[in-house]
């Protein structure tokens, strides 16, 4: 089909509305990883502290939890092609701010496991496959940075959701904080969901980009244009395993670090201000390497940039590990900050270029099982706090595998023939 492209994804002078999509799913993403990740910075120490449970007690909820959340992401993979972002969206909201807030309110540890779980598989309606889906379905050329604006939302909530869930600790109690954050996804979530998430732009008279017949566009010109996905071929496929495992042992260092980031920084002598200040700090980084990683992506092989980034948390990590002193520290922040960041917006970025658009859904949600390789960084971090009274085993563990992350990435090949049957 000829098509004409419009700067920036601007048609006619109107913006084009895939940024509104963009928007819904910032807040989507803002909200799902503050509630069920960042808040854990604030929320950890008044847990265990409370109920008189150790740190490896409390981070099995959230390792049991992304387990059972990454195997969702292949049956959301399906209904999203079948029901729609927008109504995914909406009820995840709507189930997410109850159970977030019954959170607050359990004494038993295998109750608030229960509902941890049962808060990650709301989360999964509005953070992933689904929101990665809307945005993907608009945007071609420009789906770098479009992906790296939507999952911005993932960093921008380290630096806004923990100091507000301290915030609300210090002016009310655990359970009134909780409840106040459950609250604040109904809103935010359900709302933007409702009024701005559409399902393809074709349906509305649009193209990808903001396109208009005129001149051709070769968004899809290097990935594989399916029209179904055979899982048999698709695991054949040497791309899919690199990809999947690359980014599976990056994940396991980046929940396992940032989770308990500002508990790391209180250790080190540093106030439960300061503390939660670095953090977020450390958090905003990754929001500005979101969207910068996903342009790199948007103008450069996306393996080379993804192995760029794997280095910066590598150099970041040692920085962290020999972090006595205030200038490494800052150093720490600023490379994994930055190159954390881009974890979550260049991993569908390059399964949506090796895999191609119309396929994104179905192998985004296969290939994310891969991910619940993340669940061994809590775990990680955890045994090495009780056992050493320090993080910096797991450190040492998430270099070496962040290593191994970036030589898979560079071997990681494009399809070269079709992974569906005719």
């Amino acid at each position: 089909m000829i098509v004409r492209l419009y700067k920036g994804g601007v048609l006619k002078g109107k913006l084009f509305y895939g940024w509104w999509i963009v928007f819904a799913t910032f807040l989507g993403n803002f909200m799902a990883t503050g509630t069920m990740f960042y808040s854990f910075n604030a929320f950890l120490q008044p847990l265990c502290e409370t109920h008189n449970w150790s740190r490896t007690a409390v981070n099995i909820a959230p390792g049991i939890g992304t387990l059972i959340g990454i195997f969702s992401q292949v049956f959301y993979g399906w209904l999203v092609v079948r029901a729609g972002a927008r109504r995914l969206m909406m009820l995840g909201g709507l189930a997410s701010g109850i159970s977030f807030a019954l959170l607050g309110r359990v004494e038993s540890l295998g109750l608030f496991y229960f509902i941890y779980c049962l808060l990650i598989l709301s989360n999964a309606g509005f953070h992933g496959v689904v929101p990665n889906s809307a945005v993907s379905n608009w945007f071609e050329r420009y789906r770098g940075r479009a992906l790296g604006l939507s999952t911005a939302g993932v960093s921008l909530s380290g630096v806004l959701i923990p100091p507000l869930a301290l915030f609300l600790l210090k002016k009310t109690d655990l359970s009134w904080a909780f409840l106040i954050l459950g609250l604040m996804t109904w809103v935010l979530v359900i709302i933007s969901a409702g009024i701005w998430v559409k399902n393809r732009p074709e349906e509305y008279g649009l193209f990808p980009d903001g396109l208009e017949r005129g001149t051709e566009c070769g968004g899809e010109s290097n990935s594989m244009v399916l029209s179904g996905v055979d899982l048999k071929r698709l695991l054949g496929s040497q791309g899919f395993w690199m990809i999947g495992i690359s980014f599976g042992l990056v994940m396991m260092g980046v929940v396992g670090v940032m989770i308990q980031l500002k508990p790391r920084f209180s250790d080190l002598g540093f106030s439960d201000d300061t503390a939660m200040l670095m953090m977020a700090l450390t958090a905003l980084l990754g929001t500005a390497g979101k969207y910068s990683w996903g342009r790199f992506c948007d103008s450069f092989d996306e393996r080379r940039v993804i192995a760029v980034m794997i280095l910066f948390q590598v150099v970041g990590l040692i920085l962290l590990l020999a972090g006595k002193f205030l200038v490494l520290l800052i150093g720490f922040m600023v490379l994994f900050g930055f190159g954390m960041g881009g974890v979550v917006s260049t991993f569908p970025i390059i399964v949506a270029s090796f895999f191609g658009r119309e396929n994104f859904a179905k192998v985004f949600g296969y290939i994310s099982i891969f991910l619940a390789l993340q669940g061994i960084g809590y775990i990680i971090m955890g045994r090495s706090f009780d056992l050493k009274g320090s993080y910096d085993y797991a450190y040492l563990a998430f270099i070496g595998l962040d290593m191994i992350a970036l030589v898979l990435m560079l071997l990681a090949k494009k399809p070269s023939s079709l992974l569906s049957k005719n």
